[in-house]
């Protein structure tokens, strides 16, 4: 039994010079969905779909609730405000203090609003401040980078949402104190805290 000849290859088509080699696909894949696979590729996604709204994520949509400042031992805002103290003398920087007492004609009720004064002063406080509780009714705020104008804006803030969010009987109704203090010229802000400490009556 002989064997058939192989068939010879197709011949090569030539490309004139200066011009690419155009794809041909073989004629077994000539099939309409094949086309139609291919020209999505080449053309791209619908421009419908190319500029269609991203999808918002679950946290893309929910807010984002800024969290209230830590609230430091008075070991380590003592220590803060030595750094800030040594800073302020070695760069000139600007900073401030403040200091926020709480008012009341029974100690009960100076104890039992001082979680809430302070949950608004670390609110209100940056991230680079400082808050401390100083005392049973005393709350000390350390504002580096913070001139005496900034800092006497951020204490009317301070002490209108304490009169806002923390009202007391008509007989009984707490005071918030609050005193910025910023250390003049030759001062350090151990001596503004303690101009702010007298201007509160603490």
């Amino acid at each position: 039994m002989s064997e058939l000849p192989d068939e010879p290859p197709p011949p090569r088509r030539r490309t004139p010079r200066g011009q690419r080699p155009r794809f041909v696909m073989p004629t077994e894949h000539h099939d309409e969905r094949v086309g139609e696979v291919i020209e999505a590729f080449l053309d791209g996604p619908p421009v419908r779909a190319r500029m269609a709204p991203r999808p918002l994520r679950r946290r893309d949509a929910l807010r984002a609730v800024r969290r209230p400042i830590p609230l430091d031992t008075r070991l380590d805002w003592d220590v803060a405000l030595r750094h800030e103290d040594a800073r302020m003398a070695r760069y000139g920087r600007p900073a401030s203090v403040l200091v926020i007492r709480i008012d009341a004609n029974r100690a009960e009720t100076a104890d039992r609003i001082a979680g809430r004064v302070g949950e608004i002063v670390r609110e209100h406080a940056r991230e680079t401040d400082r808050v401390t509780r100083a005392a049973a009714d005393r709350y000390h705020v350390l504002l580096p980078e913070t001139d005496e104008s900034q800092a006497d804006s951020l204490a009317d803030r301070i002490r209108l949402a304490c009169v806002d969010r923390i009202p007391g009987p008509v007989d009984n109704e707490p005071e918030v104190h609050v005193a910025p203090a910023s250390p003049a010229h030759g001062e350090t802000l151990h001596d503004a805290l303690r101009a702010a400490r007298v201007a509160v009556g603490a």
